[in-house]
């Protein structure tokens, strides 16, 4: 079940997604892209995607209790677009600058715990990024990760190391208060 200990991998999805949307980084939906298993497995509920964002006033547009759609908010020109389909990131949104940031996000726990997974975590999501069916050649890879001690050490570690820099490869961190780290050179 869903707690506070811990970020899955939605959340931090949807988290950056609405950050671009209020910090007004984009004109256009965002695209993110969530796999059933992230929200619901069997009857665990991993995530409950719909009271989320229905907390942070989104809406969606279906009828149903579908969660994969559209959702919106009054305050917003721009909504979020939630599906299943892969290939392309978690995370797409053409930017008011001119370009496509395309992520993968992972999950962990919010605090440190004993063998926790972050180095592998941002590897695989590295080598997602680095194999995702369409893309362009000067979208801004990323990977979104939830700020942690732990994470917030890595990235810092990593955004410097020469080959995640000529991939041109970046490490966004997200917070609960919808706050991130990692987008600083682009303006945001």
């Amino acid at each position: 079940m869903y707690g506070f200990d811990r970020m899955p991998e939605a959340e931090v999805t949807i988290r950056l997604a609405m950050y671009l949307i209020k910090g007004s980084y984009t004109n256009d939906d965002v695209i993110c892209a969530i796999d059933g298993a992230q929200v619901k497995v069997g009857s665990t509920v991993i995530f409950p995607i719909i009271e989320f964002l229905n907390a942070e006033g989104w809406i969606g547009l279906e009828q149903e209790e579908k969660w994969q759609c559209k959702y919106v908010n009054r305050n917003f020109s721009q909504g979020i677009v939630i599906h299943t389909a892969s290939g392309e990131g978690d995370l797409v949104s053409n930017l008011t600058n001119g370009y496509t940031l395309r992520v993968e996000s992972k999950k962990r726990p919010m605090v440190s715990k004993p063998g926790s997974k972050e180095y592998p975590l941002i590897r695989e999501a590295i080598g997602q990024l680095m194999t995702v069916e369409y893309a362009n050649e000067d979208d801004i890879l990323a990977v979104a990760v939830p700020e942690s001690p732990k994470f917030l050490d890595l990235a810092r570690q990593w955004r410097d190391r020469p080959l995640m820099k000529h991939a041109g490869i970046q490490i966004i961190t997200v917070s609960r208060n919808n706050q991130i780290t990692g987008l600083e050179h682009i303006g945001m």
